[in-house]
């Protein structure tokens, strides 16, 4: 281990052992110079240990980090992530597939089907993400209570997101998550039956 992937290390664990806040916002964005001096892909690997919400939050509350990420930057966060925890032990508070949930979710952006294209990815871990995805699909949808604290004083503002959607959709490398829950589902089921997966 380097210098510099142990100095990421103590960061993290500081952030988190020391988590105290009235604004997620607030309380992320005064380590953001230190962040950024990391790969995120680095950063989230390191965190999925971590709980979920709390790794959601730190999504949420730094833009920076990932704004200006493009289509296949976070192919490579998804890359870090790997491997993944099997599906069907995750609780809610399992961070292995943040990467997957943010971008599903907030982004809207279908990171499902660009994990599924991509080769490096092992059958294995294909079937682990959309029986994961399958699982909690209720979940990537957002309501509009957690749409209210994307307001850029609680987490970032709604805006911002749209933006970062935007500039990764009209790169032609992943499209607009445009499901409705069932479809969801459906489409879920549809690939899983691609691989011949037999349900129990």
């Amino acid at each position: 281990m380097t210098n510099k992937q142990q100095d990421m290390i103590n960061l993290l664990n500081e952030m988190y052992w020391n988590e105290k806040y009235s604004s997620p916002i607030d309380y992320f964005s005064q380590f953001i110079n230190e962040l950024k001096k990391y790969e995120i892909a680095e950063i989230l690997a390191y965190q999925a240990k971590f709980p979920f919400q709390y790794v959601l939050s730190f999504l949420l509350s730094t833009p920076l980090l990932w704004m200006n990420k493009s289509v296949m930057d976070w192919v490579v966060i998804m890359s870090a992530l790997n491997p993944r925890p099997k599906p069907f032990k995750v609780d809610i508070e399992d961070a292995g597939y943040v990467d997957i949930h943010f971008l599903c979710k907030y982004m809207r952006v279908n990171a499902i089907e660009l994990f599924l294209k991509q080769e490096k990815f092992s059958n294995q871990d294909k079937e682990n993400l959309l029986y994961y995805c399958k699982k909690i699909a209720v979940d990537l949808f957002i309501d509009e209570l957690e749409i209210e604290f994307l307001d850029g004083e609680d987490f970032v503002h709604l805006d911002q997101i749209k933006v970062a959607r935007l500039n990764l959709i009209y790169s032609g490398r992943i499209n607009q998550l445009k499901y409705t829950e069932d479809e969801l589902r459906e489409y879920i089921q549809k690939e899983l039956k691609a691989f011949s997966i037999v349900e129990e």
